[in-house]
């Protein structure tokens, strides 16, 4: 019980709400880490990616992009990630684990994939924020909550 008052809402409850919001969604709960997938499309046009989210107690998710792999333009890198392609979603203070990974990851990372379709189209980021230093492999992030 003090770990749930410590970092907010528990693995458990985590779980819960992303098993209830995304039943499609495959979970798993092994020492300590949360891990979550399951298939989502930014827009009712886009292709299904299929996401995974890792979450430990005291600690910011971690979201990457399974399948498909991610394309970048010509000689650009992927556009708001972090070291080990890690999405790069929102500012630190847009995020606490008092929150409902369920509420507020998984939509911002199927925020992230509509802009990354449209840079991939446009060649612009229109997300805003911030983008992680180059290399950076602080999955701390310090950009907006709109693509980092």
């Amino acid at each position: 019980m003090a770990t749930a008052r410590r970092f907010g809402r528990s693995l458990a409850q985590q779980a819960f709400a992303l098993s209830e919001r995304f039943p499609d969604g495959k979970l798993s709960l092994v020492r300590g880490t949360l891990t979550w997938t399951c298939e989502l499309a930014p827009t009712a046009l886009s292709r299904m990616y299929l996401v995974r989210i890792r979450y430990r107690l005291g600690e910011h998710p971690k979201v990457t992009v399974v399948r498909p792999t991610l394309r970048t333009r010509l000689e650009e890198g992927l556009p708001h990630v972090y070291t080990g392609d890690l999405l790069c979603l929102y500012q630190n203070v847009d995020w606490t684990p008092a929150m409902s990974l369920a509420h507020t990851t998984v939509p911002w990372a199927a925020e992230w994939l509509m802009y990354y379709e449209i840079w991939l189209a446009t060649g612009t980021w229109e997300g805003g924020g911030q983008w992680p230093p180059v290399g950076s492999s602080d999955c701390t992030p310090s950009g907006s909550r709109r693509g980092g």
